[in-house]
């Protein structure tokens, strides 16, 4: 799940990749409407291997196609842009923004708004959700290694982004308020953001029943 850390800087993107960001949008649709066509069909025990076909699906999308066409869009405190490298983003906008192109169905704008761990508490039952308070980054990271590894939404003090917990590194993926304030994929040890924060709340995104709705084609209200 882990992925190479980079930094783009704004201007790096042009007409071509937005194309292509939409064409993946558009796939997803139809990988997720095939899925539930199937789910919908399917028993037990293939509802639970459907499950587990989605995780890896959307684990894969969002780290391969999803993330990378965001980096080095710059970040505004009220930037609400839909569009990689055009705009500017808030960092619950670049979180609810991914999560509704890889196929959730979320208020896009209205969960944007919310604090972090309210964010969290509509994606995620409370068994999927850990609190950290009082620990630093380090302490975080090892924390981590005995958690599943997949895709995490992390609440901050004054911030949300996501964390990769991948086999061979612990990576935060937000659109940075701190230098160079864009979209940036870091390791989480070497981030200064990350650093500031004395509290950490995780909400696992690949959890079942967030993935059950998927299949479902279910609206996730922000309630």
């Amino acid at each position: 799940m882990a992925v190479i850390a980079l930094i783009w800087l704004p201007g790096a993107l042009s007409a071509a990749p937005l194309r292509s960001y939409e064409s993946i949008k558009a796939r997803v649709v139809v990988q997720r409407d095939s899925m539930a066509t199937l789910y919908q069909a399917a028993g037990t025990e293939k509802r639970a291997a459907l499950v587990v076909a989605a995780r890896k699906l959307i684990l894969n999308t969002i780290a391969k196609d999803l993330f990378p066409p965001w980096m080095g869009t710059p970040w505004d405190f009220n930037g609400i842009t839909q569009k990689p490298g055009e705009g500017m983003i808030a960092c619950g906008y670049f979180v609810t923004t991914v999560l509704r192109d890889a196929g959730f169905g979320v208020e896009r704008s209205k969960l944007a708004q919310q604090a972090s761990l309210k964010i969290i508490q509509v994606l995620c039952p409370s068994t999927d959700i850990k609190d950290y308070g009082g620990i630093d980054v380090p302490e975080l990271v090892r924390r981590m290694g005995k958690l599943p590894q997949g895709l995490y939404i992390v609440g901050l003090d004054i911030h949300t982004g996501f964390i990769s917990n991948g086999a061979t590194s612990v990576d935060f993926i937000h659109a940075s308020y701190g230098n160079p304030r864009v979209v940036v994929h870091e390791q989480a040890l070497k981030s200064k953001v990350l650093a500031q924060s004395k509290r950490f709340v995780l909400g696992r995104v690949d959890n079942d029943e967030l993935l059950r709705k998927w299949l479902r084609k279910e609206a996730i209200p922000t309630i």
